[in-house]
């Protein structure tokens, strides 16, 4: 009776969560992945061989079948992002980010069942968003982007030796793209009224896909242990909702032939490789390896009545990284983490749209968490990463609008500063 009770309070705590998470969907610093396990303190060194706690469903849904027993899993993540774009040759144009703190909250519940686990987690998958403000000069390119996602995925593992687990968990995905630009209405066709002040046009929608995700675990002697997982494409098609103010009347008139607008996009595949051992005085060493498919995401196009155009002039290439950590168990149940990672960049020779500020990123990330029960433990963890500069070519814009200057420059000085404070239950 204990156990299909607490099975039942799991299903309906997280239900409940992915009802009340699911329509807020924040987005977080330029392509964050976190998902507020204590992988997040090693920089998610060796996070798909990791069983620490329930978060490690979203890495690898085999990871939950190395959890002692039954467990829920919430966390909340705040994350800020600062840069500086300065343009080049003839472009003036200067911004900074004037978004402020994005949260992303996320929740994960595990029940074990000798040889069979199950899981269900409710989390942000990844995401980008930035305001540059209507008042810099780039304003016309644009204004505000991001594309926020959020995953409610059941999991299952299975023993299959006491070395061997294999698991799948199966991923329904939101992503709600959103772009914001000013609206030059000052075109000498356009006639009375004259002299009006730039507009401003907004694009949003949402899409729901499937995704999901295969993975194992295998532990070749009792002190190490590896985890390879596999993450699925998840093919996006968005109807855009077009919403317009502020402009002359000529230019509204021109703006309904563009509808209905359509982005497709393919948000990446991943392969993870991890290894942690056990190196003794409680100390356990990690090591983590990726691959993202960031070439198809490079070929997502916005698309309007009898045109189609990519969003990535010069297509982005695929990405890898690697990251090591270290954690250690010190006296009275105090447990610290450190780690290091690096991710290549997804930028071609060719530069970046100004809309997807993303170069290269070192990760430095540090942990610690401590029991305030016998089955609750406390964390809190942060992650600052050092982003590389990236070069932004734009010289034509997806969509068709009057006054869009061409503009080239760089995103310098890029930081994410992220935090996490978790709590993990055990049932």
């Amino acid at each position: 009776m204990h156990t299909i009770a607490a099975h039942r309070s799991l299903a309906i705590l997280v239900a409940a969560a992915s009802m009340a998470f699911g329509p807020a969907c924040p987005a977080a610093g330029p392509w964050l992945a976190e998902t507020g396990g204590a992988d997040m303190g090693l920089a998610g060194a060796g996070r798909a061989a990791m069983s620490l706690d329930a978060a490690a469903l979203a890495s690898n849904p085999a990871a939950i079948g190395g959890l002692s027993g039954s467990t829920i899993t919430a966390a909340a993540m705040p994350s800020k992002l600062d840069f500086e774009f300065h343009g080049t040759g003839q472009t003036t144009a200067h911004a900074t980010n004037e978004e402020g703190i994005n949260t992303v909250p996320a929740l994960y519940a595990v029940y074990r069942n000798d040889r069979l686990t199950y899981g269900i987690g409710a989390y942000s998958y990844l995401g980008v968003s930035f305001d540059a403000g209507n008042q810099w000069e780039g304003r016309r390119v644009i204004e505000k982007a991001g594309l926020a996602t959020f995953n409610i995925a059941p999991a299952i593992a299975w023993s299959a030796t006491d070395r061997l687990t294999v698991g799948a968990s199966v991923a329904a995905q939101l992503a709600r793209p959103e772009a914001r630009m000013a609206v030059a209405n000052d075109a000498m066709f356009y006639g009375p009224p004259a002299g009006l002040p730039d507009g401003q046009v907004k694009l949003s929608g949402e899409s729901w896909a499937v995704g999901g995700q295969l993975g194992l675990t295998y532990e070749p002697m009792d002190d190490m242990r590896v985890g390879l997982a596999w993450t699925a494409p998840v093919d996006h098609s968005v109807a855009l909702d077009i919403d317009a103010k502020g402009l002359h009347p000529v230019l509204a008139t021109v703006l309904e032939s563009v509808q209905p607008a359509t982005l497709d996009f393919t948000l990446p595949q991943q392969v993870l490789l991890g290894v942690t051992r056990q190196a003794g005085n409680g100390t356990m060493l990690s090591l983590g390896l990726s691959w993202q498919d960031w070439s198809k995401f490079g070929d997502a196009r916005l698309t309007l009545p009898g045109q189609s155009t990519p969003m990535f002039e010069s297509g982005l290439q695929d990405t890898w990284g690697a990251s090591i950590g270290a954690r250690r168990a010190f006296g009275d149940g105090w447990v610290g983490s450190a780690g290091v990672g690096y991710e290549s960049s997804p930028a071609t020779s060719g530069g970046v749209p100004p809309y997807f500020p993303v170069a290269e990123q070192w990760t430095f990330a540090a942990g610690i968490e401590h029991p305030i029960a016998d089955s609750v433990r406390l964390r809190a963890e942060v992650s600052i990463i050092f982003q590389g500069d990236a070069d932004v070519v734009q010289t034509a814009a997806p969509l068709p609008l009057p006054g869009i200057p061409s503009l080239n420059g760089t995103y310098e000085d890029a930081r994410v500063y992220l935090f996490a404070l978790a709590a993990d239950f055990r049932l």
